[in-house]
């Protein structure tokens, strides 16, 4: 991480030079969409890999949003730096069915998501129509630093008896970085509450998270609409709560996925 924070670091102080070398253009605009997550790269010892409350291998993207400001900084009537700053709502989630027992089965559906402070830093090349730089393709791409300010994992699930078509729900709600007791919740037949202490602690994934952007859209004059996708390239995973929780080697990274649309002031 310490690296990390070097090349980051370096990188900006190379955009602080190129402004000072700069054609003199500025613009600060705003940025908002949707966006969609999921991880990829997901590896383990050859073990089932287990979420917080259940077991699964496969996540699948849920909607969240993104949105924030953007600075272009024009190097050249072609080329430009454009370092952000966005608040992004990650969501992502899994729905599995396990046979416990030859008359148990287990129905999950759970969601995991995460509250982001975002800096990308692009690089971006325009290609104008009829000459007039401020209609344009735009085409960028460069890293990205980003810092979790929530995380949270919410779990609800059924206990089924296929023999008797009896069922108990199960409920979890995991909240991260806190310090607390990650538990989920079982109610019996008798309206008790049951509480079960899972193998994890508040802090199965990293806060940091660093990868690379690409995006792609059109200006036209003040207005921006366009699509971008971030990819992670460390394991957001922390890895020693992994391996306390029984599962070795397990490594995963970020994906997300938005549509953006955008104004400049």
């Amino acid at each position: 991480m310490k690296k990390i924070f070097i090349i980051f670091l370096m990188f900006s102080c190379s955009i602080t030079m190129l402004m000072a070398q700069g054609q003199g253009t500025f613009r600060a605009g705003l940025r908002i969409g949707p966006n969609f997550s999921t991880l990829y790269g997901i590896e383990s010892d050859g073990q089932k890999i287990p979420t917080l409350f259940s077991y699964s291998e496969r996540y699948k993207m849920k909607p969240g949003v993104r949105a924030g400001f953007v600075f272009d900084i024009g190097l050249t009537d072609v080329i430009s730096i454009q370092p952000a700053i966005y608040y992004s709502l990650q969501r992502w989630g899994s729905k599995g069915q396990f046979e416990l027992t030859d008359s148990i089965v287990l129905k999950t559906d759970e969601t995991l998501s995460m509250q982001l402070i975002q800096i990308p830093v692009l690089v971006n090349f325009r290609i104008a129509f009829k000459n007039n730089f401020r209609k344009a393709f735009v085409f960028g791409v460069g890293p990205y630093f980003s810092v979790a300010m929530v995380g949270q994992d919410v779990l609800d699930g059924l206990f089924i008896n296929q023999y008797t078509g009896e069922s108990l729900d199960i409920r979890g709600k995991a909240n991260f970085y806190k310090n607390e007791e990650i538990c989920y919740y079982v109610t019996q037949k008798n309206g008790q509450v049951e509480k079960y202490k899972t193998d994890f602690d508040s802090h199965p994934f990293h806060r940091c998270d660093f990868g690379f952007t690409v995006a792609a859209g059109f200006e036209l004059n003040r207005f921006y609409i366009g699509v971008a996708a971030d990819f992670g390239v460390i394991n957001s995973a922390n890895t020693k709560e992994w391996e306390e929780a029984g599962v070795r080697g397990y490594s995963q990274r970020n994906l997300n996925l938005q549509a953006t649309v955008g104004y400049y002031f």
